[in-house]
């Protein structure tokens, strides 16, 4: 199902997305440096916001009647939130900061950590790693690791 922006909305049978004012108020503001995808899923919609400046950082979440998880990172990034109001206002921020080019991330062998600075000056980190069971991170890793300092959508 398609609103009037041309977005899927979810449907119907879907439960309330608290979330879906925060992604439409995206669509509107960033169409012209960003696409903004809202689909429904298994009991909630999924968001994705990829922008137009490749040097900017893409982001989506899920929002499902209990939970909402963000992703920012390639495996770093994913921030498991639950849905009450400060969830939600954490998840509105977040994402306002990586619009605004206020995240790096830092990438070593089968891991990366994300590393957002929110508008009040607080810094939202998290830490994500894909390798084999039983691998351990070198040390210091997050030092001497190739980052990389995300640019603003506009």
């Amino acid at each position: 199902m398609s609103d009037g922006h041309g977005l899927d909305e979810p449907g119907t049978d879907q439960p309330s997305a608290t979330t879906l004012r925060i992604a439409r108020q995206l669509a509107q503001e960033l169409a012209a440096v960003a696409t903004v995808e809202i689909d429904d899923c298994k009991g909630g919609i999924s968001v994705s916001v990829t922008p137009r400046n490749p040097r900017a950082r893409a982001f989506g979440w899920a929002e499902f009647s209990d939970q909402l998880i963000l992703q920012v990172g390639d495996y770093g990034g994913r921030w498991e939130l639950g849905a009450g109001p400060e969830d939600v206002a954490l998840l509105e921020d977040i994402t306002r900061s990586v619009i605004a080019g206020r995240v790096r991330e830092v990438f070593a062998p089968g891991r990366s950590a994300i590393s957002v600075l929110l508008a009040d000056g607080a810094v939202e980190t998290e830490i994500g790693v894909e390798a084999p069971a039983g691998c351990l991170p070198l040390p210091f890793w997050r030092r001497w690791s190739r980052s990389i300092q995300y640019a603003p959508y506009r």
